[in-house]
């Protein structure tokens, strides 16, 4: 977490930076970005992320995006496992495995990303209002679901860490209305070259033990709105987690996390 927070200040210090020597240019847009998500995982989970955004278009036929974000729990989990295997698995372990038994174990997540897109658009005709743009990208991912299984007087954490570095693809469709509104719909999908899962039991019998999970393909869909410098998007995404080898009887079957939400942001 500490890593994102220092590389957000450096991408900002240094994008200000290249600002104040190119304001003839203007071709650097500063959006800080609000959300509010909902994380349908092995319980659901509401969290609220932050975010600072980079546009870079150093000509007509280039854009490049540099983004940054960290998110955490605003509420408590609700335990309606939409993904039965992968939630008896997680709960079964460290419940009645261990020797205790935790009817309503607390758990948040946090986590944050961050990532690189360079695209090139296209208009269908010269005087069209409708541009498509494909682009390539890289992003890395930090996951950490921490779940309390003791009392309030004697807690007992466990936490898993999931980390991906994925390249990214998809496909901007651009269109500009009369009325100067200017919307959106972004498709993209990821493969991870790294897929790994940190574990961290307090006390248990896996400190600090590390597995890699098996690469899955994992789609997003972004639809956007802009009116001036504010813009709205409504995003879904469903992230795939792998499942593991076995590290000493332990085992993660693969699952998957439904994450949908809304973000305002602002240009600068």
């Amino acid at each position: 977490m500490k890593r994102f927070i220092h590389l957000t200040i450096i991408l900002c210090a240094t994008s200000l930076g290249v600002r104040a020597q190119s304001d003839s240019l203007k071709f650097i847009t500063i959006s800080p970005t609000g959300s509010i998500k909902n994380i349908d995982w092995l319980e659901k989970n509401t969290v609220g992320q932050f975010g600072i955004d980079f546009k870079i278009q150093p000509n007509k036929k280039v854009n490049i995006t540099l983004g940054s974000a960290l998110f955490r729990t605003i509420g408590a989990s609700v335990l309606t496992p939409s993904n039965p295997a992968a939630f008896y698995a997680s709960y079964d372990k460290f419940g009645t495995n261990q020797g205790f038994v935790t009817a309503t174990p607390k758990t948040t997540y946090s986590g944050g990303f961050i990532n690189a897109d360079v695209g090139i658009p296209f208009k269908l005709k010269d005087s069209s209002n409708i541009s498509i743009e494909p682009f390539l990208g890289l992003e890395g991912k930090i996951w950490q679901r921490t779940t309390d299984y003791g009392t309030e007087g004697g807690p007992l954490l466990v936490e898993e860490k999931y980390k991906f570095l994925s390249p990214s693809f998809g496909a901007k469709l651009n269109y500009s209305t009369k009325s100067k509104v200017k919307l959106t719909l972004r498709i993209s999908g990821s493969y991870p070259i790294v897929s790994k899962l940190k574990l961290d039991e307090k006390n248990l019998n896996l400190p600090n033990a590390e597995l890699d999970l098996k690469r899955q393909l994992s789609p997003s869909v972004e639809i956007g709105a802009k009116i001036k410098k504010l813009t709205i998007k409504l995003r879904y995404e469903r992230i795939n987690f792998g499942s593991s080898d076995s590290l000493r009887g332990f085992a993660t079957p693969s699952s998957r996390a439904n994450v949908s939400g809304v973000s305002v942001s602002y240009d600068f």
